[in-house]
């Protein structure tokens, strides 16, 4: 059978799409990680993920391009500072909310995204800028696939840094705290466990993972004030949506299924849709299973 040529011109181009996918889909996992541990550890939705995502970026570019550091080396000076953020956001704010109706948790974490969002729209203007150097900028083709060195080593950071958290959980007292406070408070407070403690140091390693990816993701994702974002967030929210709500390990293998879906539908469809894909996942998601597409039993 003879395929229309436009078919055949698309379908050479499904492994580039895999590819691509796959190296993003890590980006979007690391960042679906820290929304999902948040979700299903202190039980909030937190709408500001991107706006914290949007001050590592913001914080990789003036460094990189105001004082000539490589983003790489920004990368645990990010993770400390976002840490911290996210320490002080739950003190300040997230605690006093706790017990309240959820209405007033999403208005809470809405207010953080607009304080965030606005304050860099006043600091930065409107305007779409890039990382101008990075050590590991340009591309290679492997086997007639192009590889982007920026977004390669991207990919890398995002699997060290998840497996640096898997560990964490897994193996560290703090970690199995964490762990313990999710399943069930009450009975980690009955053993010794601050629940309020363990809250705060969540809301910071998970604010911390995103802007490990933030600032990865600057080096070739060009960064303005209300699109990107929005754009991430989306993202996130899909990935834990498909993965299953509260699963850090579902969350992941969701990121890298959203991004799968991204590419090839941009590949083998229209690019000027990618969202409108993303979105149709989230949305199918959403209605498959309430609980996320793949209903993980693991939360970590």
């Amino acid at each position: 059978m003879v395929l229309n040529p436009l078919i055949q011109d698309a379908l050479g181009l499904v492994p580039q799409a895999v590819i691509t996918g796959l190296l993003m889909g890590m980006a979007y996992a690391l960042v679906a990680a820290g929304l999902a541990l948040i979700w299903g550890v202190v039980d909030i939705v937190n709408f500001a993920h991107g706006e914290y995502m949007l001050v590592a970026m913001y914080v990789t570019l003036v460094g990189a391009n105001d004082f000539g550091i490589d983003p790489l080396l920004l990368v645990p000076l990010n993770a400390v500072l976002l840490f911290a953020a996210g320490y002080v956001t739950y003190r300040l704010v997230i605690a006093r909310v706790m017990d309240a109706p959820m209405l007033a948790q999403i208005f809470a974490t809405f207010g953080i995204l607009l304080i965030i969002r606005f304050g860099a729209l006043y600091l930065a203007g409107p305007y779409t800028v890039s990382v101008e150097e990075f050590v590991f900028s340009g591309h290679s083709t492997v086997g007639g696939i192009v590889l982007s060195h920026p977004e390669t080593a991207t990919a890398v950071v995002s699997v060290v840094t998840l497996t640096l958290l898997f560990l964490f959980m897994k193996r560290t007292k703090t970690g199995k705290a964490i762990r313990a406070t999710s399943q069930d408070w009450e009975a980690a407070r009955v053993v010794g466990i601050d629940p309020d403690r363990v809250n705060a140091i969540t809301w910071g390693i998970g604010i911390a993972a995103v802007g490990v990816a933030g600032t990865m993701v600057a080096t070739f994702f060009p960064t303005q004030p209300e699109l990107t974002p929005t754009t991430w967030t989306l993202i996130a929210f899909a990935s834990v949506a498909l993965g299953g709500f509260g699963s850090v390990m579902g969350a992941v293998v969701g990121g890298l299924g959203i991004s799968l879906v991204e590419h090839l539908g941009a590949t083998l469809l229209n690019p000027s849709f990618k969202e409108l894909y993303v979105f149709l996942v989230f949305i199918g998601a959403l209605v498959w299973r309430a609980e996320g597409g793949f209903n993980w039993r693991a939360r970590r």
